[in-house]
């Protein structure tokens, strides 16, 4: 029997050739996050064509990755992208591949931390990608209910970390996470095996 995951990465292209780069220094960089990969990568580039997004807004940058696949994809709708890091060290990288990408005119980088950062920007978003430090997955679920537009989505990645067996200071919170949007009425939500695990969760 073949390996699915394998077939599905035979038809799927990285979008900008700078990701390539980017994914060689997140395993030559020890302290960095794994990035959210090809498959997810892909499904959220899909997700903002097929919504047509204009604003999404990223919490969580490391090094680019994400940041890229999502800036390749709104400039195809003629969106733009607010992506937030709260670490200087990876700041200055993401700013840095973004540069090397080409994407300086579609991409806004904040540094600071992502619950306050939210606060001070102004909505609505089509999509909101949360990828931040675990324990303000709950934390933030207000705010970005909040700043969503209607019918927008909130995308979490790392869903699936308690299964995975990931260690309870990383899981718990996502697991907190997922049983408040799951039992939120303004929501309609579900999970997709891809990548570590991603949330969806659409705004009614």
């Amino acid at each position: 029997m073949g390996d699915p995951l394998a077939y599905i990465e035979s038809f799927l292209r990285l979008p900008n050739p700078h990701l390539s780069e980017v994914d060689a220094q997140y395993e030559r960089e020890e302290k960095s996050q794994p990035t959210i990969g090809i498959h997810v990568g892909s499904f959220l580039a899909w997700l903002i064509q097929a919504l047509r997004a204009r604003r999404v807004l990223e919490f969580g940058t490391c090094l680019g990755y994400s940041t890229i696949f999502l800036g390749e994809a709104l400039r195809q709708t003629g969106g733009a992208l607010i992506s937030v890091e709260s670490d200087a060290r990876f700041a200055a990288a993401t700013r840095e591949n973004i540069k090397r990408a080409g994407l300086t005119d579609v991409v806004e980088l904040i540094e600071g931390d992502a619950a306050a950062v939210i606060e001070e920007l102004e909505g609505p978003f089509d999509l909101i990608l949360q990828d931040s430090a675990k324990p303000l997955y709950p934390q933030m679920i207000e705010a970005c209910i909040r700043k969503l537009a209607r019918f927008g989505v909130l995308a979490a990645d790392d869903a699936l970390f308690r299964p995975m067996g990931v260690r309870k200071e990383l899981s718990g919170p996502v697991h907190a996470y997922l049983e408040q949007v799951f039992a939120d009425s303004r929501l309609a939500s579900t999970i997709l095996p891809i990548g570590d695990g991603l949330a969806l969760s659409v705004k009614r």
